[in-house]
């Protein structure tokens, strides 16, 4: 079975922010729903996985590196395809291209809970597809698993949790932690910043009603952002950026 899944498309005025050119919440969110609809021609969908193997996916961790900045009228290639799944994890990666020069590359890793235990569930336990491994990639993304501690002078806002949050596992959608780690920066910090790789880990669910107290501490040449609900970490983003302010 077919491992790539190409979608071509033209960036417009809802794809940019006020530098005028698509920020990292949105090209994250372009390459998941690459993600889902190759997800669903080839049998993994949320609506398969939950019927035939009792199982949902969610995501771990990814990075992106931006190459060149996305801009309004470019027209561009996004391309994903998958790894060979490990014990436990599903790798997948992507790129964006503007007539053949590379703009943006990633990588996620996934997995997949069981519906009722909600335990982490191994690939052969699933009825997953037999595809086309590509046999190399140039997505390496040298993990940095950053943790760093946070204290009350670090603190930039509290984030509540409402009902348009909620994904169709009923907990935060993974989306939503991109919008708070932005949300971290003011907008004279953002039109300085020239982010050039960006790493989030997803440590633990929220749900509705939570309130998750977002951190950020510049050191050396990145930011480290932490959301925290109580004193469970929720989520920890790297960004390291051009011009850090």
């Amino acid at each position: 079975m077919k491992n790539v899944y190409t979608e071509k498309f033209t960036i417009d005025g809802t794809f940019i922010n006020f530098n005028c050119v698509t920020p990292i919440y949105e090209i994250i969110k372009l390459s998941q729903r690459a993600t889902f609809n190759h997800s669903n021609l080839i049998g993994l969908s949320h609506e398969e996985m939950e019927q035939r193997d009792k199982a949902f996916w969610i995501i771990t961790k990814l990075k992106v590196f931006i190459n060149d900045e996305i801009r309004s009228g470019d027209k561009l290639t996004l391309k994903t395809w998958t790894q060979e799944p490990s014990l436990v994890r599903f790798k997948r990666d992507f790129n964006i291209k503007q007539q053949g020069k590379l703009k943006v590359k990633g990588s996620a890793e996934w997995c997949c809970l069981d519906m009722t235990t909600h335990k982490i569930r191994k690939a052969d336990s699933l009825n997953y597809p037999d595809l086309e491994m590509l046999e190399k990639t140039d997505i390496k993304p040298n993990w940095t698993n950053l943790k760093e501690e946070v204290s009350e002078k670090d603190y930039i806002y509290t984030y509540t949790v409402r009902s348009s949050d909620i994904d169709v596992n009923f907990h935060t959608n993974n989306l939503k932690y991109n919008f708070m780690t932005i949300n971290a920066f003011t907008v004279a910090e953002l039109k300085k910043l020239a982010i050039k790789e960006y790493e989030l880990y997803f440590v633990s669910e929220s749900h509705e009603g939570d309130d998750i107290k977002i951190y950020k501490k510049k050191i050396k040449n990145y930011y480290y952002v932490e959301g925290k609900c109580e004193d469970k970490t929720i989520f920890r983003t790297v960004i390291k950026a051009k011009n850090l302010v």
